[in-house]
């Protein structure tokens, strides 16, 4: 009878083995059969006995401290091994070969044999990528590189079927996970259930999601706000806790590495730097991975036992990697069909008194409306249909709405046109404005070119209705320019952008005093424009409301 044996499970090149007597124990102290040196390993450990008379070995656990693992499952008693089971005691991973149960080399094929698919893109082998690990050191994997078709065999070659049964359990959670992730439509249903379907495959006490808040200035690491959070009942914290404190080493690792962490003991580990919060919340176990896209993370997640050391391996954080893969892409779709809405509900909103090009350039960043309350020099103006009360007695309903939809669709138009603001419509009244919310070097220019066309543009509409038999209608408009109040105001419900002050009340007062035809300037919009209009000095005017005379200018045309 050839002996048992185990193996290291080691991607160093130095592979160690041990030949298995009728009872080899495994522990701490060098008095073992097999001394592990590794705070994670208790002095005397487990024991690994040959039933009398079989060749059949049975591993059992001491009380050991941090438990033993065959297979990922914790032995609670004892458990007969198989060949390649594997076992893992604290930070280092065994194979238990049985020559009795290796079976025969499979025939040589007749043909060609098929070829196996390279390896995805940007994927290396674990031997290639993961260092060699010195025994004592609790241990930290970046595994972002590891192959998985080195973690997941092919059935034909597992011979243990609780091996294919927990390698089918991980391979179903990523098939459920895709397709619950794709049917959700908001980030935070997509992140509860990505929680959801964790807890269900691995033993998890905490697990959270970290997402980047792209306005929030610092470095990565400070821009990570929690954006989803699970707790197991009856795991050992506060029942306040509301937050779970990720080490900022391993976010700094894995946000500026994109690499994926695991530690099996992360109250030892060097890489948590003895961090407080490790262990103030007692983290013993713990995988943390990032979420990526293909030109920025979006941000990290992060399991962790607050019970167990050594509870989770490489193949767990290789499936998480590729779980997180496709929570990436679906929290990717999702932000981005945000943005979409968002993007469109601003450009709805905008579109209603700004121009086009200023909405084009406000959505892709270009320009920024300013929140709040601000003193802006800006230009206003204001244009009024003459006579307008009598107007609405002489015509019909149906025909009063379609005159002030074509007048007002018209003036619109070319305000637009010359980048202005649309306040607001009052009455037959248009309100627009220079220099607010955005304003430019030649908002008196384009404000006096603008109601200059609006003119014209009302002469031509009288021509217009004058052959069609329709009544025609007269315009005034009185422009002012002057530092006035500028803000978002309104109700909690509803909320619009305006201005106050003298210049606003100047430019209502000139439009009223503005006969059918006229543009009446004030001023200090006349001294912006004069050496580019032919204006005529009009006499001092009282207005009402103002408590200095005003000596206005009538445009006549531009220069």
């Amino acid at each position: 009878m050839r002996p048992c044996k185990l193996v290291r499970v080691s991607t160093g090149n130095v592979e160690q083995e041990i030949l298995l007597a009728d009872i080899t124990t495994i522990g701490r102290q060098p008095t073992n059969t097999l001394q592990i040196v590794d705070r994670l390993v208790s002095k005397e450990h487990a024991v690994i006995q040959r039933r009398q008379g079989t060749s059949t070995y049975v591993l059992s656990d001491l009380d050991s401290r941090n438990g033993t693992y065959c297979n990922d499952r914790l032995v609670e008693s004892a458990v007969a091994l198989r060949h390649s089971d594997i076992v893992r005691i604290g930070s280092t991973s065994w194979r238990f070969v049985s020559p009795e149960e290796i079976p025969p080399p499979p025939p040589l094929p007749s043909a060609h044999p098929p070829s196996i698919p390279p390896p995805p893109p940007g994927y290396a082998s674990a031997a290639q990528e993961t260092p060699n690990e010195e025994m004592g050191a609790a241990s930290i994997h970046a595994t972002m590189r590891v192959d998985l078709a080195a973690d997941f065999m092919r059935a034909d070659l597992v011979m243990d079927d609780r091996i294919l049964r927990a390698d089918y359990e991980k391979l179903r959670l990523a098939y459920t996970l895709s397709r619950d992730l794709h049917a959700a439509l908001d980030v935070d249903t997509l992140l509860d259930i990505l929680l959801k379907r964790i807890f269900e495959w691995l033993q998890i006490d905490r697990g959270v999601v970290l997402l980047v808040d792209d306005k929030k200035p610092g470095e990565p690491a400070d821009n990570l706000v929690q954006a989803a959070m699970r707790i197991r009942a009856g795991a050992p914290i506060a029942a306040d806790e509301k937050e779970v404190k990720v080490p900022r080493s391993i976010i700094n690792q894995v946000l500026l590495k994109r690499e994926a962490v695991l530690s099996t003991d992360a109250r030892l580990d060097a890489r948590f730097g003895n961090a407080q919060s490790v262990v103030l919340q007692g983290i013993k176990s713990s995988m943390t991975v990032p979420l990526l896209t293909q030109d920025r993370t979006l941000g990290i997640l992060h399991v962790d036992s607050l019970i167990s050391s050594g509870l989770y391996t490489e193949k767990d954080l290789a499936v998480l990697v590729a779980v997180s893969r496709q929570a990436s892409i679906s929290i990717d779709n999702v932000l981005l069909q945000r943005r979409v809405l968002e993007e469109a509900a601003l450009r709805s909103s905008l579109s209603r008194m700004l121009s086009p090009n200023l909405v084009d350039r406000i959505v892709a960043g270009d320009l920024a409306i300013e929140k709040g309350g601000a003193t802006k020099r800006v230009t206003v103006m204001f244009a009024d249909i003459r006579g307008f009360t009598s107007l609405t007695e002489r015509l019909a309903p149906a025909d009063m709405v379609a005159l002030m939809n074509e007048y007002f669709e018209r003036v619109s138009n070319i305000i637009f046109a010359h980048d202005g603001t649309l306040d607001k419509y009052i009455g037959d009244a248009v309100m627009a404005l220079w220099g607010a919310p955005l304003g430019t070097d030649d908002d008196e220019v384009l404000a006096v070119k603008a109601a200059y066309e609006m003119q014209l543009a009302v002469r031509e509409f009288n021509r217009e209705r004058t052959l069609a038999g329709q009544e025609q209608i007269g315009v005034g408009i009185g422009i002012a320019t002057a530092q006035v109040i500028a803000g978002y105001v309104g109700s909690s419900r509803t909320m619009s952008y305006t201005v106050f002050g003298r210049g606003v009340n100047l430019a209502a007062r000139l439009c009223s005093a503005a006969k059918a035809g006229e543009v009446v300037l004030a001023p200090s919009t006349h001294e912006a424009v004069q050496n580019l209009v032919v204006a005529d000095e009009m006499e001092e005017m009282r207005l009402k409301g103002m408590a200095d005379p005003v000596r206005p200018w009538r445009l006549r045309r531009m220069k």
